[in-house]
Parts: C-alpha cells; sequence; structure tokens
C-alpha cells in the first residue's frame, strides 16, 4: 500500500503545476504520469444538452453511481496541455498525486489545508517561497516568527496554500534554543 499525502486535483491545469513545482523545489523528482487520451472531455453538471443551464439544480446521485451522459460533456480542454490522469511527484521524500478533475467543480483548493514544507536553509526557504508566490500571494508574510527562523504561508497561483518553515534550531540558526520554544518532554 502507498499513502499519498496529499491528493492535489486541479481543473485542467496539473500539468501546468507539475512544472511549476518541479521548477520550485530543489529536490522534486517527477516519478510518473499518465495523461489521459487526446479528446477526453470534461463533465459539466451545471450543462444541459443544448450548453444552456439545467432545468433543474444539480443533485448528487441517490441510487447507482453510473457513468456521465457523454451528450452532456463540453470539452475544455487546450490540447497542447492534455489533461493529467494521474501523476506523483516526490518532493522532499514525499510524494504528492496530482491529477485533473474529469468532472467540472464548483470548488477549489481551500487554505483550511495546506502542504507544510520544512527546510534547513535559508537559501532553500527564500528559492521555495519566492517560486509558489509567483502569481500566487502570501496568507502569512516571510519572516522570524517566535515559532521559526523563517516562515511564510503562500497560496499559489493555482489556489493550493503552502506553510513553508525553517525550524528554530535548523542549520544556521541560534543554537541556544530561545526560551519560548516549545520542548518535548524528557521521558528517561
Amino acid at each position: 500500500m502507498i499513502l499519498c499525502l496529499p491528493f492535489l486535483m486541479f481543473q485542467g491545469r496539473a500539468q501546468e503545476a507539475i512544472d511549476h513545482y518541479l521548477e520550485t523545489f530543489p529536490d522534486a523528482e517527477l516519478l510518473e504520469i499518465l495523461h489521459h487520451p487526446e479528446g477526453t472531455e470534461v463533465f459539466d453538471p451545471d450543462q444541459n444538452d443544448d450548453g444552456g443551464a439545467p432545468a433543474q439544480p444539480a443533485s448528487y446521485p441517490t441510487g447507482p453511481i453510473t457513468a456521465p451522459d457523454t451528450a452532456a460533456m463540453e470539452a475544455v480542454v487546450d490540447w497542447e496541455q492534455t489533461l493529467v490522469a494521474t501523476a506523483q511527484l516526490r518532493i522532499g521524500g514525499q510524494v504528492l498525486m496530482i491529477q485533473d478533475s474529469l468532472v467540472k467543480q464548483d470548488f477549489d483548493f481551500t487554505p483550511s489545508v495546506s502542504v507544510a514544507v520544512v527546510v534547513e536553509t535559508e537559501n532553500e526557504f527564500d528559492q521555495i517561497v519566492h517560486g509558489l508566490f509567483q502569481g500566487g500571494g502570501y496568507l502569512m508574510e516571510p519572516g522570524d516568527y517566535e515559532f521559526a527562523k523563517n516562515f511564510a504561508w503562500v497560496q499559489d497561483k493555482f489556489g493550493m496554500t503552502w506553510q513553508i518553515n525553517q525550524p528554530l534550531n535548523a542549520p544556521g540558526a541560534a543554537s541556544e534554543p530561545k526560551p519560548t520554544e516549545a520542548k518535548a518532554p524528557d521521558w528517561s
């Protein structure tokens, strides 16, 4: 069994995100990628056969799940960038699963769930924060906080949020812990 956390579901931008993360993280490695065949369409539950709004609001199925009616599907793909069926990207030893949704969703990423990235050096911190910030924004500005030598909470251009932390005890940090730093109890 392989447990991949997190699972990042994009809406037509997974390949762009993979390329961006490979450039941003110094140790990122693409382990596997499979694309949907050309011509794959994205199901939009808010559209009916003629492209207009559905006669009734969309609802979740109450019976057995069946394949969507292909007549209600809408092609939304620029085939210079095909949809990602599944990809595995390793960053810092953690495997992320990434794919494009084949069903148009009304939701996107939420900052209530973030990917935590712990770095050892200031250069690594700066490279990752700068790369993720391009086209995105800060939820917490990069800086020296009482709980970290360097910390930033960044929402990238895809809406995914990342908390990048260079801990107080990371190389290059002060050798003595600050009095406010939490310590694990000594059970010996």
